[in-house]
């Protein structure tokens, strides 16, 4: 029986917080050309503590993308597995209610966040108003879709 996989895309409108959007439009593209069946793709704007949901969903492996805040160069890529992002001292997320907060309530409530895990990149431009992403940025949607790719041996 295969693996049954979400991968979500999180982000907003804005600047370099589209990052994980654009990842996931990447791998949701492949998956359909691919006819993966087991393997679900979507995006979620600002999910807050609705992250929740997705990990109530039967998912044997979910995979968060996300622009990261973590103060570090822009364009550094990271990777954690779900007790990894709890432990992480870097700020995970541009969002109000983000990634690690959301899976740490989970945790603390007695849901399995085993299954997760999170890629994610230092953004550039995190906090402007607009839909420009930066180069550096742009740059990493393709060497995390594939980075992605290769972990899931599509």
């Amino acid at each position: 029986m295969e693996q049954k996989t979400l991968i979500l895309g999180i982000g907003s409108p804005f600047a370099d917080d589209q990052f994980g959007w654009f990842v996931t439009d990447k791998l949701a593209e492949i998956v359909k050309k691919n006819n993966i069946q087991d393997i679900t793709v979507e995006s979620a704007d600002r999910p807050g503590l609705n992250l929740l949901t997705y990990l109530d969903n039967n998912y044997d492996r979910i995979i968060l993308v996300d622009a990261v805040y973590a103060k570090v160069a822009p364009g550094t890529e990271f990777y954690f597995k779900a007790k990894d992002i709890l432990s992480f001292g870097g700020f995970l997320s541009s969002h109000s209610v983000g990634v690690a907060p959301s899976l740490a309530l989970a945790d603390a409530i007695g849901m399995d966040i085993s299954n997760v895990e999170f890629y994610g990149v230092e953004g550039q431009k995190i906090f402007e108003k607009d839909e420009i992403l930066s180069d550096i940025v742009r740059d990493a949607i393709e060497s995390m879709s594939k980075k992605i790719i290769n972990n899931l041996n599509l």
